[in-house]
């Protein structure tokens, strides 16, 4: 059982990453074609999805591994 819930918490920490990346970048994508900006929003929405993915999985990280060492 404990084996499931790792393997789900891994699964989520991949879409928590993954899922404000893509979203980031397609909407950094559409602003550049809508502006003409080349590049400056697709940066722009890259660094924000990675940063906004990392805020998410530190979310869920911290609690776990708090939880896991104060029962042992």
């Amino acid at each position: 059982m404990n084996r499931v819930k790792t393997i789900f918490l891994g699964m989520k920490v991949g879409l928590l990453m993954a899922l404000p990346l893509v979203g980031f970048l397609i909407l950094g994508v559409w602003i550049d074609k809508t502006f003409m900006t080349s590049p400056t929003y697709l940066i722009t929405g890259i660094l924000g999805g990675i940063v906004i993915g990392g805020i998410m999985v530190y979310k869920i990280i911290i609690p776990y591994l708090e939880k896991k060492f104060n029962n042992k």
